[in-house]
């Protein structure tokens, strides 16, 4: 390698700034509960919630489509006559529900929080 090469190299290296470049912070995302007043802070429904919907008939081996979602962040998806459980995140209005080896389900909640896809809140 000649010395004028390298000679220019330290010279290019000496004439930069050796401040590093100014960058506009990035703003930390805003949590989800401080956007939705049904969540408390961890991101999780601040108290139980149960939506139900479609019932298998009166005297039938099912039950009805419930899922249960809790503060602490785990849920019931119980599908008449079957139960899947998990974890729960909620991101705007998309509810998803994680269980072991699946992907997650996703629901879509009313912006009232009303109604998780066709589910009715239970009263």
């Amino acid at each position: 390698m000649s010395h004028r090469w390298i000679l220019s190299l330290v010279l290019a290296a000496a004439c930069g700034s050796s401040a590093p470049p100014a960058t506009t912070p990035t703003p930390s995302p805003t949590p989800v509960a401080s956007t939705n007043p049904l969540l408390g802070p961890e991101g999780h429904f601040a108290a139980e919630r149960v939506y139900e919907g479609e019932c298998m008939p009166a005297g039938s081996r099912g039950g009805c489509h419930t899922v249960t979602l809790r503060p602490d962040g785990t849920y019931t998806n119980f599908l008449f006559d079957a139960a899947m459980n998990g974890t729960y995140t909620v991101e705007g209005t998309v509810v998803s529900l994680a269980g072991p080896d699946r992907e997650p389900i996703k629901m879509t909640l009313s912006e009232d929080g009303a109604k998780l896809d066709a589910l009715p809140l239970k009263p």
